[in-house]
């Protein structure tokens, strides 16, 4: 008995009044921050008084949006093997033990308790049911957006779909399976989705909203993730899932309303400019999911300093990415089908050149603008590896020190992948027509030619990593992409205890003289393989905070933690 009231104390606390929060919360959407000023007394709101009007409702919804990604947040890309920072990651080389508390945890379960909240007290109150369904449909793509992360981390767990107080006995729910979570998840989209309107139909004034076409490209990327893990990892029925997977994005790219962004002042560099501002708003078709930040001090919503994070080393490609991306003939830099336009380094350009156009636009390279005014020149500084992350960065905003660069949660290229990898996952082929309106469309807008069935057979490849190498590529840093890829894959234990490896050092091109440790083919190594190891036992999950486990009885840890 004392051990359930210290932990529903813990818990009531942790999530606290979920009306005083809402009020007080920032609003993520300047769309809506008019309709929201200067209507409450903020130290006097009660749960009681909170929820009557339809600003109520929209308040309460707006606070779940102060739970998606920022950007660069975690530094995630660190955990695979395309980046490190300027230290090792535990994640990444295995070397972490079970916490005490995570936010991985508890802030995916606020999240399930806001959502939660805003679903009961949508019934309780006097508004046209298209009102409540609306809001209840945003409310309950959360939900499904916090049980798809704690999924991916943790595998089957509790399911809470309502609030609790003290003594509720859901705060001892045991774990439910992996196929009860993703139930529930597919069921709070399948509401999003028949509850809320096509991005099509959607205003600019709600740009950034959670809409139908965005529940649909979350369960694609749910279903691929699951259907995948499901199938390396020898588990439940894949081919449920690839096939939801398939047919929604199919959907999605049928009615012919997402683009991919194009720069019409530069379309070569489309790529790039699509990790700067010019890539904001509305009229970008690509942009499903953004995460908000506003257009300037004056109409600002919330701000970042990724430029100054990436200068700083937060995110460092490695050896493995580059050596990732083709020449423009679409052959690869390794291997016995290497592209003719390979030819041993001389300087660090040498690797740059006649290569997919996405890696210049990607990784920093000598002569790049900079800061300050100047031009790259490679370096160690702030990097083990001697690369710099190009991407996202802006050398205005980081000697301004803030942006307003959105970052891309969803976009519409990764349901073109996700569409060209579930077919062939499903069927072990894949149409070159089905290439054409998918991954083809990814690779036109990069400047990298067709993939085709002759292509691959004729230079003996394999398409299935072929698909799988243009998300890499085109997802590169972005986040956790290639980490949960290298889990739903089960090639973690493949990779991941490599050596990190960085650039190829040429000595002439430093002023100042590093001390690194180089392969005998003269590559930097950043990380020694006798440091890092990946157990498939045991880390394919994470572990359970103790704390959590301490809390509920009822929790099992994950196999091998300890």
């Amino acid at each position: 008995m004392k051990i359930q009231i210290k932990k529903s104390e813990i818990l009531v606390k942790r999530v606290a009044k979920l009306g005083v929060l809402i009020a007080s919360a920032s609003v993520v959407f300047s769309s809506c921050m008019k309709d929201l000023d200067n209507k409450f007394d903020e130290t006097q709101v009660t749960d009681a008084s909170f929820w009557k009007t339809e600003s109520h409702l929209l308040m309460g919804a707006n606070y779940l949006y102060t739970f998606l990604p920022g950007i660069g947040e975690n530094n995630a890309a660190n955990w695979s093997d395309d980046s490190r920072s300027t230290g090792n990651n535990s994640i990444s080389d295995g070397s972490r033990l079970v916490p005490s508390s995570a936010g991985d945890y508890t802030g995916n379960y606020q999240l399930i308790r806001a959502a939660n909240t805003v679903l009961e007290k949508a019934q309780q109150m006097s508004l046209d049911p298209s009102i409540i369904n609306k809001y209840s449909a945003e409310a309950r793509f959360f939900r499904a957006y916090a049980y798809g992360e704690l999924l991916k981390r943790f595998g089957g767990m509790p399911i809470i779909t309502r609030t609790m107080g003290l003594g509720n006995e859901l705060l001892q729910a045991p774990r439910g399976t992996r196929e009860e979570v993703v139930n529930l998840i597919y069921e709070d989209l399948d509401y999003a989705i028949q509850n809320l309107p096509d991005a099509k139909d959607t205003k600019s004034t709600d740009y950034g909203r959670i809409n139908k076409s965005v529940a649909q490209a979350l369960k694609v990327r749910l279903a691929l993730f699951e259907g995948t893990f499901e199938k390396y990892h020898k588990i439940g029925d894949s081919k449920k899932h690839l096939t939801i997977a398939k047919n929604v994005a199919n959907d999605m790219i049928s009615t012919g309303y997402f683009k991919l962004f194009n720069y019409s002042a530069d379309p070569a560099k489309s790529y790039y400019y699509l990790f700067q501002k010019e890539a904001n708003g509305y009229a970008n078709k690509e942009n499903i999911l953004p995460r908000l930040y506003g257009k300037d001090m004056t109409d600002k919503i919330s701000t970042h300093n990724y430029s100054r994070n990436l200068e700083q080393g937060a995110i460092t490609p490695t050896r493995y990415l580059v050596d990732a991306y083709l020449y423009v003939d679409g052959l690869p830099r390794e291997g016995a089908n290497r592209s003719p336009y390979f030819k041993p380094s001389v300087s660090t350009l040498t690797e740059f050149e006649n290569r997919d156009p996405r890696l210049a636009m990607t990784v920093f390279k000598r002569g790049d603008l900079y800061i300050n005014g100047a031009n790259y020149q490679p370096m160690f500084s702030f990097t083990q590896t001697g690369y710099k992350t190009f991407k996202y960065f802006n050398a205005v905003d980081w000697r301004e020190q803030i942006s307003f660069t959105e970052h891309k949660v969803i976009r519409y290229a990764e349901v073109l992948l996700s569409y060209a990898e579930a077919v062939y996952e499903l069927d072990g082929n894949i149409s070159d027509s089905d290439l054409n309106r998918s991954l083809n469309l990814v690779r036109e807008r990069a400047g990298m030619p067709k993939l085709t069935n002759k292509f691959v057979s004729d230079h003996q490849m394999n398409m299935l990593e072929e698909i799988r190498r243009e998300r890499r590529v085109e997802f590169a840093l972005e986040g956790e992409h290639r980490y949960w890829d290298i889990i739903r894959w089960k090639i973690a234990e493949k990779v991941l205890p490599l050596p990190t490896l960085g650039i190829q050092y040429f000595e002439n091109e430093y002023a100042e003289k590093p001390s690194v440790k180089l392969t005998p083919q003269g590559y930097v190594i950043a990380q020694t393989a006798a440091t890092r190891k990946f157990d498939p036992a045991r880390d394919y999950l994470w572990p359970l905070p103790i704390t959590e486990l301490g809390l509920n009885p009822n929790l099992e840890q994950n196999p091998e933690w300890k």
